[in-house]
């Protein structure tokens, strides 16, 4: 790696551009997340190759979720507690989603509530702006993206359109 790579990497590791390669050392293995998955959510067609790890529920802690589909609907599991324990699970009507093009990526926390009510139109409940936990993107780069964040008035997962 060149000098100026290395150095570029480095600070976007440091500034929290690249949060999923922060947890180098500490990535999921995608089979284990994906068994959990069907272990918890028979009948979903689950994708190992979507699994991703940050810290998504603000407690500290590095946790994984895993993209799934219905034949109408897009599922976003997220094992807060461990792969032995039941992962909470968010439903997205596929509607003019495309299926196969979904993915999932880690979401930074970056936007202030003011400025997602801007460009989406409505507060997110229980948001909180923070440098170190993060969201899950879910998005098929057509149709508006849903912003999966911890709700920390009501302790579950929410999400906003944009």
């Amino acid at each position: 790696m060149s000098h100026i790579a290395r150095n570029l990497l480095v600070a976007a590791l440091v500034c929290g551009v690249l949060p999923s390669l922060a947890l180098a050392g500490q990535v999921p293995d995608s089979s284990a997340v994906r068994a959990a998955a069907l272990k918890f959510a028979g009948g979903v067609a689950w994708r190992a190759d979507t699994v991703i790890a940050s810290d998504f529920s603000c407690t500290g802690k590095v946790q994984q979720a895993i993209l799934g589909a219905l034949p109408d609907e897009i599922l976003v599991a997220i094992f807060t507690h461990g792969l032995d324990q039941p992962p909470e699970v968010l439903r997205f009507d596929a509607g003019d989603r495309n299926i196969l093009a979904s993915k999932i990526r880690v979401d930074d926390y970056v936007l202030s509530v003011a400025e997602i009510t801007g460009v989406s139109g409505a507060a997110p409940v229980g948001y909180r702006q923070s440098t170190t936990c993060h969201g899950v993107r879910l998005s098929d780069d057509s149709s508006e993206a849903a912003h999966i964040y911890w709700d920390h008035d009501h302790q579950r997962f929410d999400s906003w359109t944009q």
